[in-house]
Parts: structure tokens; C-alpha cells; sequence
């Protein structure tokens, strides 16, 4: 039998509540841990067990566990196409210490402004952020003619940076902190402004 499916008889094996990381499978079956990460990844990926995001990840048997992505119910492609990458999503959020940034692509009306919406309400039911939490949306489309509003939009500015700047003002990535931001649009950001994004993010 070769490793892949020593893994999932394993897994199969368990309770019907039971859930192990992938350090606890690694070293229940002798081998590395990063020969269990492969196995169990190709494994999830063919819908043969079920994945649990959570610090640390952990896995179990296939229709083990209560759907914990309960949030994306009424998304209708949750349970079809969208399934791995809402998955991933979770995994994002829940990733130490802070989660992870996320970037959503699709053509327009696909659904992205609510998938985000979608996010912030997930953060907020697996307690990663405050239920008093800030979602803020700007669409960097309506500002894109205008590169220096949409910085000092973003970024703040001080008392005097510009005429009428009477005083200082927190810049939306700082009101954001402790939630979540969603820079609708974002492409539509200046060439400077994006690279400005990018140093924050970094």
C-alpha cells in the first residue's frame, strides 16, 4: 500500500468527531511531515477527506466534521466550483498571526465585492476579528483620475500637507485596522499608489 493511501485509511479509521493536524498524522505513520502536507493536499483536492481550517490546520475523514464555512451557505458556488478556494480563503483568514492579505479576480458581476463582505463576516463568526470590527470598501475606479486624493485617502496626510489640510487625518488602512479593507477595483490604483499598497502590505 503506498503512502497516499496509508494516509487516508488512517484518516478513515477515525472517530467520527476526530480531527488531526498534519504533525499528529506524520508522526502516527512514521514518515515526514512534509510527505504526509503532500499526500494529504492531493487527498483533500480529490474530495476524499475534509480539511479544517484553523491554527494549526487539521484533517479528517470525508462528511466527519459539521461544515465550518457555514458563512458561504447562500453562495451559490460554494459546494461546486468555489468550494477549494473558499477553503482557501478560510486558511487565509485563520492563518497566524494576523491571516493573510487576499486578492479575489473575476470579471465583473461575478460576485467579488460579496465574497469579500462574505470574508469579513467568516473573521467575525471563527472570532479573528471584534463583531465591532471595521469593513470598509473604497473603489479606487471612482478615484482613478485622481491619484493624489486617493493616497491621502488611503494613507492619511498631516496637518498643512495641502491647502485646506487644517488638520491631521487617519487614512483608511489605518481606520481599517482590527477588520478588513476592500480596495474594490483595485488595478484602477496608480502605478505609485500600488507600489505604495505594496510597501504597506510588506
Amino acid at each position: 500500500m503506498d503512502k497516499g493511501k496509508n494516509v487516508l485509511t488512517y484518516l478513515n479509521m477515525l472517530c467520527h468527531d476526530h480531527a488531526l493536524t498534519t504533525a499528529q498524522l506524520a508522526d502516527s505513520l512514521n514518515l515526514s511531515r512534509s510527505v504526509v502536507s503532500h499526500y494529504l493536499n492531493e487527498l483533500f483536492r480529490e474530495e476524499k477527506i475534509q480539511k479544517i481550517a484553523g491554527r494549526p490546520v487539521k484533517w479528517t475523514k470525508k462528511g466527519s466534521m459539521p461544515n465550518l464555512n457555514h458563512n458561504f451557505d447562500d453562495f451559490i458556488v460554494y459546494r461546486g466550483s468555489m468550494r477549494y478556494a473558499i477553503d482557501q480563503i478560510s486558511s487565509a483568514i485563520m492563518y497566524p498571526p494576523d491571516g493573510l492579505n487576499i486578492l479575489i479576480t473575476g470579471h465583473s458581476g461575478v460576485g467579488k465585492s460579496y465574497l469579500a463582505s462574505k470574508i469579513a463576516q467568516l473573521a467575525k463568526s471563527k472570532g479573528i476579528i471584534s463583531n465591532g470590527a471595521p469593513y470598509i470598501v473604497l473603489n479606487c475606479a471612482d478615484y482613478a483620475n485622481n491619484p493624489e486624493l486617493v493616497s491621502s485617502m488611503l494613507f492619511g496626510y498631516v496637518k498643512g500637507a495641502y491647502t485646506g489640510a487644517n488638520e491631521a487625518k487617519d487614512g483608511l488602512l489605518k481606520q481599517a485596522n482590527g477588520g478588513y479593507l476592500f480596495l474594490d477595483e483595485v488595478h484602477r490604483l496608480s502605478s505609485e499608489n500600488q507600489e505604495k499598497l505594496f510597501s504597506f502590505m510588506d
